[in-house]
């Protein structure tokens, strides 16, 4: 028997990367798992690779009206895990603001949107877990937008932690730091990345494990997170070290 069995949960950005992993980590522990996600191509093949009877549904969540769509059938909702994600980079004085805009509704609207939609389908005991980004603590050049978004969902996390406590349910936030999809990982390894993606000298002069995250490690972490029934409030910055230098 799996920690989450019987228990629904539902994936937004889902079908790559960090969300993919969360959801197969999700199924092999019992939940029925629902990933959502806009590429309607990826989010199939998310779901063949997350089997154990995963649903995929074709959401863009930036787009409100999508999001309660998603929600509105669902009985129940024991697990919410917000991993859409997305960047832009550009110094504030010549990136178009519209694009920082774009930023925010996925990346925090599209969050919120969510909580909203999730949680008068929760029961008691259900958990919440967003995604931020440790760019609110550490500086990034050029990602202003960005900085501003991860330290948005942060607060967020925070005062719905207090706001739904005393309905039972938990809301953490997961802060990841620089993370390579599993192909980039071990071309990074081979030394077959070029420099600006790979960022070797960054990983070698600032991180003190001395490598990029993988989506594995995010999901060790999510665990943690949707597991332990005392954590709420929590924005667990996993990044290999990076914030403590």
């Amino acid at each position: 028997m799996g920690i989450l069995d019987g228990k629904v949960a539902v994936i937004t950005g889902g079908s790559s990367n960090i969300g993919l992993e969360i959801g197969r980590r999700f199924a092999a522990e019992g939940a029925k798992v629902i990933v959502a996600a806009r590429d309607a191509d990826r989010l199939e093949k998310a779901v063949t690779s997350i089997g154990h009877g995963a649903v995929g549904i074709s959401v863009d969540v930036a787009d409100e009206t999508q999001v309660k769509a998603l929600f509105e059938p669902l009985d129940r909702v024991d697990v919410l895990v917000t991993c859409a994600g997305g960047w832009v980079f550009g110094a504030i004085d010549e990136l178009p603001p519209a694009r920082w805009v774009e930023l925010f509704a996925g990346r925090f609207f599209g969050q919120m949107y969510a909580c909203h939609y999730a949680v008068p389908k929760m029961p008691a005991g259900g958990s919440i877990m967003l995604c931020s980004g440790i760019a609110a603590k550490a500086a990034i050049a050029n990602y202003a937008g960005g900085t501003a978004v991860c330290g948005a969902v942060n607060s967020m996390g925070r005062q719905l932690a207090f706001e739904l406590a005393p309905r039972g349910i938990r809301v953490n936030v997961l802060s990841p730091g620089l993370i390579l999809t599993d192909e980039e990982y071990e071309r990074a390894i081979d030394g077959q990345l070029p420099d600006d993606i790979v960022r070797r000298s960054f990983i070698d002069n600032s991180i003190p494990l001395k490598r990029s995250g993988t989506a594995r490690d995010m999901a060790a972490a999510a665990m943690f997170l949707i597991n332990c029934d005392y954590a709420t409030g929590m924005i667990l910055d996993v990044d290999g070290g990076w914030t403590t230098v």
